[in-house]
């Protein structure tokens, strides 16, 4: 009987110490996946930021072959008014 319970407590320590470590791994990784939100959040405000700085070059870019096409339409008239050369 005493055999068993020898036993029965080597058994409780070594499940004891299971537990334990698998406390330590869950600690660890709640850690790590509060450092990887943390990392997302902050990729997500400079990708929020990105798409508005795109927006903004989108506008400038629109703007810009506005112009070149008014350039494009006066340089044709200039030209066909037979200033430019053939």
């Amino acid at each position: 009987m005493a055999e068993r319970l020898d036993r029965l407590e080597a058994l409780a320590e070594t499940i004891l110490l299971a537990v334990q470590q698998q406390q330590t791994q869950i600690g660890d990784l709640r850690e790590s996946v509060a450092d990887t939100v943390g990392m997302i959040g902050s990729l997500a405000a400079e990708m929020h930021t990105m798409q508005g700085e795109i927006r903004e070059i989108q506008s400038d870019i629109r703007g810009l072959q506005t112009e070149n096409r008014r350039i494009l339409e006066r340089l044709e008239a200039h030209c066909s008014d037979g200033h430019g050369a053939a």
